[in-house]
């Protein structure tokens, strides 16, 4: 039976996840100036619907999500991120800061801090929790990542981008030719 530590299901998982919403956003960037349309102005803060926040609040959550989780495996600081992204460069560029924050994850720092360190979540907003970092990475971590790409790339799939659950896939699979 197969093992995996932490660093092996967050890292690439957020990794993937990351290249993943940006190949999303090179398709509607793609397919809106094909159709004559201001990629920025369409769809920057487009929603699903009027109460759920917009595209450029899930890539911002998406990346907040993986930066806690450096933060969490590293036991480093790093920036905060501003949340001023306005343009589909402005996504671009925070999807790559993201990424880069990915490699200062190190498989030796990452599974020692997950077995042995605690994380504190408030997620009723009244009651904290303190939980291992392993288990916060692969409970809570991991599903928000998802939840927010899933919302980004939905959102976008709403508004006529021509985006298939392959799009999604196959950049968690490693298939190349989706970049």
């Amino acid at each position: 039976m197969s093992t995996y530590s932490a660093y092996d299901v967050a890292v690439p998982v957020f990794t993937r996840g990351l290249k993943t919403f940006d190949h999303v956003l090179n398709k509607a960037e793609a397919y809106a100036k094909e159709k004559g349309i201001d990629a920025d102005a369409e769809f920057v803060q487009a929603r699903l619907i009027e109460d759920q926040l917009p595209l450029v609040f899930q890539v911002q959550v998406a990346s907040k999500t993986v930066r806690n989780y450096v933060i969490h495996l590293t036991g480093e600081e790093v920036p905060v991120f501003d949340d001023n992204e306005k343009t589909f460069a402005d996504l671009h560029a925070r999807i790559k800061a993201t990424q880069e924050l990915l490699k200062k994850v190190t498989p030796e720092v990452a599974n020692k801090r997950a077995e042995s360190e605690s994380a504190s979540f408030n997620p009723g907003g009244s009651n904290p929790v303190s939980i291992k970092v392993k288990d916060a990475v692969i409970f809570q971590g991991i599903p928000n990542f998802i939840f927010h790409l899933s919302t980004g790339y939905s959102i976008l799939r709403a508004k006529g981008v021509p985006v298939g659950k392959s799009d999604f896939i196959a950049n968690f699979l490693d298939i190349p030719g989706f970049e």
